[in-house]
């Protein structure tokens, strides 16, 4: 916001990035996101509509906007580290995009996930593109809606097995993180649309057939 300070007239407060100077849900929402590249508010709108808990939501929303404490944002807010390297390969600065998609580690764990559908793609390394990329052809816009869920699950996984690291001494495990993203992707489907049908079970084994019920 700026003020409007001028001898003789009433004293005005305006937004900058409103050209009427007009506060609107939809400026706020705008603001809130930052400025965003032409088709990333499409990343947002899918975001906002997968049936995953909030918590779920608001992490991989601040992830996508590179909001998330990773080393290398503690280090430009000077906050002082013994180390800026990734906690799980010990070998590059962790950023985003190196925690989540270039860390060998989290590689191993979207080759995981994408071998689980019997496909060979290379994810790529951009979060925003990663979450456009992580679609399936087969499927209708509703279904590969709930199937960002399993991305969602994907990252929250991530992060939480990165902290367990740091702060429980765990041993880095991409199998594990795997293994607990189609736990959380499951759980949410069961409690968030009432027409899944399917068990944990079936999931593992064919989530293709799965995704195609709801």
């Amino acid at each position: 916001m700026f003020g409007s300070l001028s001898k003789g007239n009433l004293d005005i407060w305006k937004r900058k990035e409103d050209g009427e100077g007009v506060s609107t849900v939809r400026s706020a929402y705008n603001k809130l996101q930052g400025t965003l590249e032409e088709g990333v508010n499409e990343v947002f709108e899918t975001l906002w509509k997968t049936r995953v808990t909030p918590k779920a939501q608001l992490l991989g929303w601040r992830m996508l906007l590179d909001k998330l404490p990773t080393k290398a944002k503690l280090i430009a807010k000077g906050i002082l580290l013994q180390l800026s390297l990734c906690e799980f390969c010990l070998e590059c600065e962790e950023t985003v995009e190196h925690l989540f998609f270039s860390c060998k580690v989290a590689q191993k764990v979207w080759n995981m996930c994408y071998k689980w559908l019997g496909l060979n793609i290379v994810s790529h390394v951009k979060a925003t593109i990663n979450f456009q990329h992580f679609f399936l052809l087969n499927l209708n816009k509703r279904q590969n809606i709930v199937w960002h869920g399993m991305w969602l699950a994907i990252i929250g996984e991530i992060w939480k097995h990165m902290n367990r690291v740091i702060f429980k001494q765990s041993k880095v495990d991409p199998t594990e993180i795997f293994a607990l993203a189609q736990v959380m992707a499951w759980v949410w489907m069961k409690h968030k649309i009432p027409s899944v049908k399917f068990s944990y079970s079936d999931w593992c084994l064919s989530p293709y057939t799965c995704l195609k019920t709801l």
